[in-house]
């Protein structure tokens, strides 16, 4: 290969015309961009830790808590007090009949006796004009 000028001189021209600076620069503003992007995702990462570890904190809370009540829940005490209540709600309902029954009888019972007083109003204090006049006649003094 045959050159016009010496490689060293070529070389020499070379690097000094050789200019890095806007490299450089564009490699700073690289730096700087994944500088920032790296700020950005340590503070998802962050926040997100920290909203895991909420999560968390709520998740043993409402473990706790439904243990609890699943192991103060029995069931066969559970079906024993529902009988019990149904029972007792049985009796309740055979006691209102009962009561709505006697209640009925009492009115019926309430109105003969009304009309048995107003009979006897009618009669007055002396009674009625048969027994007035049997009275009479038995009695020696009249």
């Amino acid at each position: 290969m045959l050159l016009d000028e010496d490689p060293a001189t070529l070389i020499r021209h070379t690097i000094g015309n050789f200019n890095i600076h806007p490299d450089k620069t564009a490699i700073s503003r690289i730096n700087e961009s994944l500088s920032t992007l790296h700020q950005a995702r340590d503070l998802r990462i962050r926040e997100a830790e920290s909203s895991l570890k909420k999560l968390t904190r709520n998740l043993n809370t409402l473990t706790s808590q439904h243990s609890e009540t699943v192991s103060s829940h029995s069931s066969t005490s559970h079906a024993s007090q529902i009988v019990e209540l149904d029972t007792h709600k049985f009796r309740i309902a055979k006691a209102a009949s009962d009561l709505e029954i006697e209640g009925e009888r009492l009115e019926a019972e309430l109105g003969t006796t009304k009309g048995r007083l107003q009979e006897l109003d009618t009669q007055g204090v002396e009674g009625d004009e048969i027994e007035k006049t049997r009275r009479e006649s038995e009695d020696p003094v009249v």
